[in-house]
């Protein structure tokens, strides 16, 4: 019996973050029990649903039956799971009245706080509201007000919240990245910051207020956190970045997982890795990077 605790750490990628599905599907299909789960953007709304209980199967088959039009109302909607549009309400009656501290699995989400320009792991309370800031991508949507902080998106400091799964009681560690956190290049950096502090002076509740909050984040030196035990990459490119690609996502991380299953199973019985962990993602990759809608 095992006794080292499995974290999946899963990153931001808006519609990309389908892949996260298929990384949960081919771990669940070969019975590797997720003891924690932490997600960042897209990588918490799909995380929190599984920490919840919901099988990879429940899930995958949501995302096959959502009309692509439901997903580009979600966001025209400005993300807020509250909205009654379709897809919102699918997670809403998922999650709604859910604590994290309650569900299934260990879960954390991890967002920014756009005042004091740090990350922010919320790993209590209610999950709808942890999910509304985790999610909420500057300049779509309003920042979220949430146990006295105002918080944007996660996705500006690491590519996965490798940090947060340890801290919610991971000892190794699995992160799914779908690409890293933009930072400018080294010359436009203290313009940008000069600009950033111009615009400062916009309320934290407007839209706009993630505007000089993005432009500090992308203008910061990067200061990468701790690194997972193992990464996949499923290598998607940026224009699969759409509601018609994400099947496609999602087989893609499938593979990737498939192709990393002796790794996690030789990580869990502490024994050595056979390859590097940059090499798990699918051969399959640049067909999705080529074809298709």
């Amino acid at each position: 019996m095992r006794e080292l605790k499995l974290g999946l750490a899963l990153g931001a990628g808006g519609t990309k973050g389908a892949a996260h599905v298929g990384v949960l599907r081919e771990l669940d299909d070969a019975g590797i029990r997720i003891d924690a789960i932490a997600g960042t953007s897209i990588g918490a709304l799909y995380g929190a649903a599984y920490a919840a209980g919901y099988t990879p199967a429940f899930i995958e088959a949501g995302i096959r039956e959502c009309p692509h039009r439901d997903v580009l109302r979600f966001f025209q909607h400005r993300l807020r799971i509250r909205h009654p549009n379709r897809l919102a309400r699918r997670f809403y009656d998922a999650l709604a009245g859910l604590q994290i501290e309650s569900l299934a699995t260990p879960f954390a989400a991890t967002a920014s706080d756009i005042v004091r320009h740090c990350p922010v792991v919320i790993d209590h309370g209610p999950v709808i509201d942890a999910l509304e800031a985790s999610i909420a991508i500057p300049f779509l949507a309003r920042p979220v007000a949430h146990q006295g902080r105002y918080l944007l998106d996660g996705g500006f400091w690491d590519a996965a919240p490798v940090d947060a799964a340890l801290q919610i009681g991971a000892d190794v560690i699995v992160a799914v990245e779908l690409g890293d956190p933009y930072t400018l290049p080294e010359p436009l950096r203290r313009p940008a910051s000069w600009m950033a502090r111009r615009l400062s002076g916009v309320g934290n509740r407007r839209t706009l207020a993630g505007l000089p909050f993005t432009i500090e984040a992308m203008a910061r030196e990067t200061v990468p956190g701790r690194t997972a035990n193992l990464v996949l990459r499923p290598l998607i490119s940026r224009r699969s970045n759409s509601p018609f690609r994400m099947m496609q996502c999602l087989e893609a991380g499938a593979a990737a997982a498939r192709a990393a299953l002796p790794a996690i199973r030789a990580l869990l019985a502490g024994e050595p890795l056979p390859a590097p962990a940059a090499a798990y993602a699918p051969s399959a990759a640049a067909e999705l990077e080529g074809g298709g809608i």
